[in-house]
């Protein structure tokens, strides 16, 4: 917090004026984040790029958003995200279980997802890769996306 009312010119006081907490205060930042980033999702979903070059759209998406916060609040969103289980509300869930339903639908429709492969089996493993993620630094992640944007396509076929 200190270094926010530094950054906005206001004193400490003032912001806990508006935000009782450090927690609320990055809420509202994720929120109004992943609002932004679902228009573009959605977007590049409904745009004519493949399934493979429509999920490293979203996955580079992703990464852009997490470049521009400060190392401090990426840690601290790591946490939150990784120890709050009610981190994301359920209409929040439900967009981004759309989002990977449409992205499953393109793959299988191009045949980048093998036809034995269910909507329920891709949701799953895109839960168990979200999971493996919670608690590593932001840092490690956006060093290994490559590697882990290959594995998951290539997983698929």
């Amino acid at each position: 917090m200190d270094e926010i009312a530094q950054k906005a010119e206001v004193s400490k006081v003032t912001l806990f004026k508006y935000f009782q907490s450090k927690n609320q205060l990055m809420n509202l930042v994720i929120i109004t984040a992943f609002k932004n980033m679902v228009t573009e999702i959605e977007a590049i979903l409904q745009s004519p790029l493949d399934f493979t070059s429509t999920y490293e759209a979203i996955t580079q998406l992703k990464v852009k958003q997490i470049k521009q916060y400060s190392p401090t609040f990426s840690e601290n969103l790591m946490l939150q995200y990784s120890e709050s289980p009610d981190f994301f509300d359920p209409d929040t869930l439900s967009i981004q279980t759309k989002i990977y339903e449409e992205l499953f639908n393109k793959g299988q429709k191009e045949g980048k997802i093998a036809p034995n492969y269910s909507k329920d089996d891709f949701l799953f493993i895109l839960h168990l890769f979200s999971e493996g993620m919670k608690g590593l630094p932001a840092d490690v992640l956006l060093e290994k996306v490559t590697l882990i944007s290959q594995f998951f396509i290539k997983g698929w076929q």
